[in-house]
């Protein structure tokens, strides 16, 4: 019996840890993406606020980049789905696609330099570090962020 009793309340302990660390999980928040450039850079307020005005001033460049990338992609696939893959205008679309592509990672490399000089140049250099191997491999699927 008491052995029993051991049993459920060891149970009932693992079942209320079980749950408190679920509910801890669940209701984290993600980090704000600026309050982690803030910290993880050292930036103070004129930095950050330099920053922000910065990426505000980029987004309709990168709007523009994703949106001619997406309609290049799409029409890539309808050209696929066609059966249409060794036509000049499917070899067309993909070179646009690539100039597009070459387009956006030239531009957003250009914004990060001018970000990183923002920075503490120890910071910038770090910065640019994290980010710069991100946009050269990007697959150009989802946007990168900055961080």
């Amino acid at each position: 019996m008491r052995r029993l009793a051991l049993y459920l309340v060891l149970l009932c302990a693992a079942a209320t840890a079980g749950y408190g660390l679920t509910h801890y999980l669940r209701s984290r928040q993600p980090e704000d993406q600026w309050v982690w450039l803030r910290r993880e850079f050292h930036l103070d307020d004129r930095q950050l606020a330099r920053i922000r005005s910065l990426h505000d001033a980029y987004q309709p460049i990168c709007a523009d980049h994703c949106s001619r990338i997406l309609a290049a992609r799409q029409r890539l696939a309808e050209l696929e789905s066609a059966g249409r893959r060794d036509t000049p205008e499917y070899a067309a679309t993909l070179r646009a696609w690539d100039g597009i592509k070459h387009e956006c990672q030239e531009a957003t490399l250009r914004h990060l330099e001018t970000v990183a000089a923002v920075m503490n140049p120890g910071d910038g250099r770090r910065y640019l570090a994290l980010m710069t191997p991100r946009v050269i491999h990007s697959d150009h699927r989802a946007p990168l962020g900055i961080h």
